[in-house]
Order: structure tokens, then sequence, then C-alpha cells
């Protein structure tokens, strides 16, 4: 027998849609405003390295974000994760992105003792690195051992919102111009597949070491093999970006 439902019912579920959403964003931590974790390797160190990642918009636990930190410590790197939610829940601009992303760098090697450090950025957070990271001062640049943008976008807001409210209208940073402040540094970009675009195949990154992952953006069904390929690209990174 078939099951009817009222007009009443159906926007009664309906109305409990954006809850339920948030009550889900809640529980993955997307509310933590905790904007930044330092995590100690959990292996002997092997490496003079520090990584510094920086998240995706919807923070540092949900998505492959805490498998990744998880895997560089377990190579005995130590990690200082930049949780994007929490720094950008509200609008910023190109100085405090640029600020960020150097301060963070002084942060990781202060606290690590390192001499060289990795910097990877994770979808939102891969946007927030390419900006920042190709305007840094010599002296900080001349210590990254390698750069790993995961599935970067071709246009760069700086108000994370992981239901895309926001991400609409006149951008706040055009990446095909930053990028090119990368060359000269080691890049791997990792990108899916099935994304309907990514920076990765822009030609500005033609030279950069390209992984492509048979997935979507959100890779959710390779977390594994996104994990390894971005631990893997940062520890063994490519020729420098020419």
């Amino acid at each position: 027998m078939p099951i009817h439902f009222s007009g009443r019912k159906v926007f009664g579920w309906l109305s409990l849609a954006p809850l339920l959403v948030l009550v889900m964003m809640a529980l993955g931590g997307y509310f933590d405003l905790k904007p930044r974790r330092w995590f100690d390797a959990t292996a002997p160190r092997r490496h003079d390295l520090v990584a510094v990642y920086f998240s995706g918009d919807m923070g540092l636990d949900i998505g492959a974000n805490a498998r990744t930190i998880d895997a560089f410590r377990a190579r005995g790197v130590p990690v200082l994760a930049i949780n994007s939610s929490a720094l950008f829940l509200h609008r910023r601009d190109r100085a405090y992105v640029d600020t960020l992303v150097a301060d963070s760098i002084r942060d990781a090697l202060t606290r690590s003792g390192a001499n060289r450090i990795v910097l990877i950025g994770g979808s939102f957070g891969a946007d927030i690195l390419d900006t920042g990271a190709g305007v840094l001062p010599a002296d900080l640049r001349a210590r990254i051992a390698s750069v790993v943008l995961i599935v970067p976008g071709t246009q760069v807001f700086f108000h994370a919102n992981p239901l895309g409210f926001f991400y609409s209208g006149q951008p706040d940073s055009d990446p095909r111009r930053t990028v090119r402040l990368l060359h000269g540094l080691p890049v791997t970009c990792i990108y899916g597949t099935s994304e309907s675009d990514s920076l990765c195949r822009d030609g500005e990154l033609a030279h950069a070491r390209r992984i492509a992952i048979a997935d979507g953006h959100m890779m959710l069904a390779h977390y594994r093999e996104l994990v390894s390929a971005s631990v893997d690209a940062a520890l063994s990174p490519p020729a420098t970006l020419q």
C-alpha cells in the first residue's frame, strides 16, 4: 500500500534539513573555533622537517584532514595544523592571508627546531596557501622543502563556508596569477579527475608534479590514496617549478 505524505508533513521535514546539516557539521567538528593545533610526531623524527597543514573549509576533523596529519606524524614529521573554518569564519583580506601563512611558518619552525618546512593545503586551505606562499620573505621561502596543493580551486574566496553560500560573486583572489609566484619552489598539485574545474590542470602548473586521482573534489572513495599521495609528495618533492 503506498504511503502518502501531506504537503504540511513534507514541508515539515524540509524545514528540518538545515538543522540536520548543522548537527552533522557540529558532530564533525566544523564549529571547533581553535585556530591552530600542534601535533608532535608519533614516530622517531627521521627528517629535519616540520609541516604546516592548512585545512579545508570544513575544519580539521572532517574529510581526509586528520588522516593526512596522522600520516605525517607517523612518518616522523610534527605538524602545525591551521583550522581554516575558525580563522575564516568571517571574511578576511589579502593582507590577513599573507600574514597568516608567514606567521604559521615561523611558529612551526620555532616550535619544532626544524630547518626545513613542508607546506600542504587541502581545498580551501590550498587556495589560502597558494595565495600567501608566493610572497613570503626570502628567509622563509629559502626554508621551504615542498609545497603540496590538494584540489585547489580556480577561484579564491577569503571566507570559509562548506555549504557554498558565500562562494559567489567576485572572487577575492585569482589563483592563476598568484600561483606564478611559486616558481622556483617544488610544487605538487593533486586533483580529482571528476572535478569540474581544477587549478592543477591550468597551464601555470604545467611543469609542477600533477597527481590525478579517479574521484571528485571530495575524494570520498579514495581517502587512503589521497593521504598516501599527499605525504609521499611532500617528503619526496619534485624539481622546482619553472
